[in-house]
């Protein structure tokens, strides 16, 4: 019988790596990013500290990515709370930014398959549309009644359009972008840090921290929700761009 690998230890270059995005990743959520208000309450913040924590994923797999996302979340918190509270979930969804990344390049090498991965995104946001919707019927926003529907919230309407519309767009901007951005020396083509960046961006930031923040604020998940949506349409697109320009200067495989 072999004997069994023994697991290695961390590397005192990966360590050191780790610790220097979770460092940036502090300074770009603490000190250069814009909080905005959603529904009077301070409930958007626009900035690039995600960015880092999706790298370690990329570079480092999922441990180390999770690990980065909580060292940046917690220690940032204590350098610069920025007149918030602390609440776990956020520190949770940082951890998940290098956990979800870690297991797309590292555990399921994405990288190294041949499929176009916009496909693949495409059915993820048609999903995510879907499952939208179904929260509006869950909570009674939307109904069914002889067959037409029904908005019990009059507001409601917009928000749908908005949803639909934005939804075509996840779909539609990695096709396009994909087709402009091309570099064959790259060892992780666009499409795949795209379809990265967008799962961790809707699950996270779209799903977990509108979810922490009716809980914190006690208001519904719709009353942040449109204001969150709209940001993501612009801010998913810039975060591919830099991640994939970086990729140009830095081993994102970590290979």
């Amino acid at each position: 019988m072999q004997a069994q690998k023994t697991k290695k230890p961390l590397k005192t270059s990966v360590i050191v790596k780790a610790a220097l995005l979770a460092t940036v990743s502090i300074v770009l959520t603490r000190f250069l990013s814009l909080m905005l208000m959603l529904g009077g309450l301070p409930a958007l913040r626009v900035g690039f500290g995600s960015i880092p924590l999706i790298m370690s994923g990329m570079m480092f797999g999922p441990l180390v990515g999770g690990l980065t996302g909580v060292v940046a979340d917690l220690a940032g918190f204590l350098i610069n709370p920025m007149d918030g509270t602390f609440f776990p979930g956020f520190t949770l969804t940082a951890a998940l930014y290098g956990v979800i990344s870690g297991v797309l390049f590292k555990n399921l090498k994405i990288h190294q398959l041949k499929i176009n991965f916009n496909l693949v995104n495409a059915v993820v946001m048609a999903a995510f549309g879907v499952g939208l919707f179904f929260l509006m019927f869950s909570t009674d926003v939307l109904s069914f009644e002889g067959g037409k529907a029904v908005f019990n919230d009059t507001s409601a309407l917009p928000m749908i359009v908005l949803m639909i519309l934005v939804t075509a767009l996840f779909i539609v901007i990695p096709f396009i972008m994909s087709a402009k951005f091309k570099d064959k020396t790259q060892k992780i083509a666009f499409d795949k840090i795209a379809f990265a960046v967008n799962l961790t961006y809707v699950i996270n930031a779209l799903a977990l921290n509108t979810l922490w923040l009716s809980i914190m604020f006690d208001k519904g998940f719709l009353v942040f929700l449109p204001g969150r949506v709209v940001a993501a349409v612009v801010t998913i697109p810039v975060y591919t761009i830099i991640i994939y320009t970086l990729g140009r200067f830095i081993d994102l495989s970590g290979e």
